[in-house]
């Protein structure tokens, strides 16, 4: 009830009221007597309202009193309750039964602005990705596609073989199916990324810089045509993932043909270590890939990843080594902090020496907001040494938008 806050009132009332300082003039005593009158007469007025309004909540709580003791003898009223309760239920099951025989579609959009001092790059604007994802399960079948259109793509045609104004890209970036026999083993086929920690996890609304580092794709190969099994298995604080593949090498159509009869294969060894409690996460991985294309030097590539995490702490890096027609080597060192849920900070460096071009150093240092987790706000400082080219720095911020 109300009465506990009277005093409150009354009080609120009086030190609300514009009453002066008492005043030696009578005229004065006069006006502040008519002006406490009419004071008292308001605060009357206002507790025969308060009054009013406890005698309608004591009626509305008699009524409801009387409601709940009524209800449980009211049988016809429960069976037109449940009745109605089991056909809201039926009609709930029957949308979740037709939203899941759909395909999931999810996907990501960045923005982004560049600009450094090279005299011949001037600053500017990229609506670099806009990518949608189909997926859909079946008990242990699964299926997923990514479909990528980078910068504003458009291409246009006259109705002959040569299109117009072309400019952008549309590729379909993975596309696979596979069947999950269990955790230990899972057959996949398709269109299938590489298994690399930086390349499989590309997606900008995950990863905390706006750049990519320099390795990534150029040394491993970005994706296969073909079939993979991987899987994991755990004893009690050590743990071990395997990736094994066997696809088309790399070709201008690897898609549809491959240019020998001699399968590019490939793996990784992800080995998950025991820390005794000193890291949260300790992970160690070993990779390669071999491929012998037509009229071309032998492929092989191999490499080493590491993923190490203690609380806010994270650190990333690759190491890989391509021996082939023109060999190459890459390197990146990315160590982060999160100081919570919304803002992180990032230092990487980088090194990609490549035959017959040279070598490129690099190093950045960002930080990334996420006002809400779907939502990838950054910027980040890049300092870039070529030993073919002029030195430069820059920046780089986007927005990256998971949806």
């Amino acid at each position: 009830m109300l009465r506990g806050h009277r005093p409150v009132i009354f009080m609120s009332l009086f030190l609300a009221t514009p009453l002066r300082a008492i005043a030696q003039d009578p005229s004065d005593v006069a006006q502040l007597r008519e002006a406490l009158q009419a004071q008292q007469a308001l605060n009357q007025k206002l507790l025969d309202r308060l009054e009013a309004v406890e005698a309608g909540q004591a009626a509305l709580l008699g009524q409801l009193q009387s409601l709940e003791t009524a209800a449980p003898d009211a049988a016809e009223f429960r069976e037109e309750r449940d009745e109605i309760l089991d056909e809201i239920r039926g009609e709930y099951f029957d949308l979740q039964d037709k939203l899941d025989s759909l395909p999931s579609l999810s996907g990501y959009y960045d923005f982004e602005y560049f600009n450094d001092d090279r005299e011949d790059s001037p600053g500017e604007f990229r609506q670099h990705h806009l990518s949608l994802h189909l997926s859909k399960e079946w008990e242990k079948w699964r299926l997923f596609s990514e479909f990528e259109f980078e910068f504003g793509a458009k291409f246009e045609g006259d109705g002959g073989t040569d299109l117009e104004e072309a400019r952008g890209e549309i590729k379909v970036e993975q596309a696979w199916g596979e069947y999950v026999h269990s955790d230990a083993l899972t057959l996949r086929g398709g269109l299938i990324l590489t298994p690399g920690h930086w390349n499989v996890n590309h997606y900008p609304n995950i990863v905390l810089s706006t750049r990519r580092p320099l390795m990534v794709r150029r040394v491993f190969r970005e994706a296969f045509v073909g079939v993979m099994g991987y899987g994991s298995k755990y004893w009690r604080d050590f743990g071990l993932t395997y990736h094994g593949y066997v696809g088309n090498g790399e070709s201008g159509f690897f898609t549809k043909h491959d240019d020998n009869e001699g399968k590019a294969v490939g793996g990784k060894l992800t080995f998950h270590l025991p820390t005794k409690g000193a890291l949260d996460t300790l992970d160690v991985g070993l990779s390669m890939y071999h491929e012998s294309p037509s009229h071309e030097a032998r492929t092989f590539t191999w490499g080493l990843d590491a993923q190490i995490r203690k609380g806010p702490w994270e650190v990333l890096t690759e190491f890989a080594m391509r021996d082939a027609e023109e060999d190459r080597t890459g390197f990146y060192l990315q160590p982060s902090y999160r100081f919570n849920e919304k803002w992180a900070t990032f230092y990487r460096y980088d090194l990609l020496d490549v035959q017959h071009t040279g070598e490129t150093q690099e190093h950045s240092v960002g930080v990334n907001f996420r006002p809400i987790p779907d939502i990838s706000l950054k910027l980040e400082y890049f300092h870039s040494r070529r030993s073919y080219d002029e030195d430069a720095s820059g920046v780089a911020t986007s927005v990256a938008i998971h949806f």
